[in-house]
């Protein structure tokens, strides 16, 4: 009688079949797990609506607007439009109606007559037009008269300037 002792490991064609099958379930569990889950994670909730309020798509339009309005052009116009006799004070912009509002002083009443037409030789200005002109009471410096001038300037080819 011989006695016979087998220290090997079990033949690895049974555990690679069993390492197959436990990867394949696992496979089929999470491909499960996933698809049931990625439909809710994927669409918003059915009490938030898509689009946003109107008020926010105005607020959106707006900041849009103003960060496309040709502001290197305005001031590039501006700079090449005041001499010394003038000085500008204030620009206040509104892209939505493609407008500026300009408030100055000038030395004499004939530099604010002269600015609208220096201002409409650029093709970036529709019209200008003096909104107010007056002598500062008291003030006897270098700039006697404020003035505030609106100009509207011209749609390009998007429709905007």
């Amino acid at each position: 009688m011989t006695l016979r002792i087998d220290f090997a490991p079990p033949a690895p064609r049974q555990a690679s079949l069993r390492l197959g099958v436990w990867s394949v379930m696992l496979a089929v569990v999470l491909g499960t797990a996933w698809m049931m889950s990625s439909e809710t994670e994927a669409r918003l909730p059915n009490n938030l609506a898509a689009m946003p309020a109107e008020e926010e798509i105005r607020a959106i339009n707006q900041a849009i607007d103003d960060l496309n309005f040709p502001w290197l052009s305005v001031l590039t116009l501006l700079e090449s439009s005041v001499d010394d006799s003038l000085r500008i004070t204030q620009v206040d912009a509104e892209a939505r109606d493609a407008r500026l509002t300009l408030q100055g002083e000038a030395r004499d009443s004939r530099a604010v007559l002269d600015l609208p037409g220096r201002l409409r030789s650029n093709p970036l200005v529709a019209d200008v037009r003096v909104v107010s002109q007056s002598p500062v009471a008291g003030e006897a410096g270098a700039f006697p008269i404020r003035f505030a001038l609106e100009v509207s300037l011209s749609p390009t080819e998007g429709g905007r300037p």
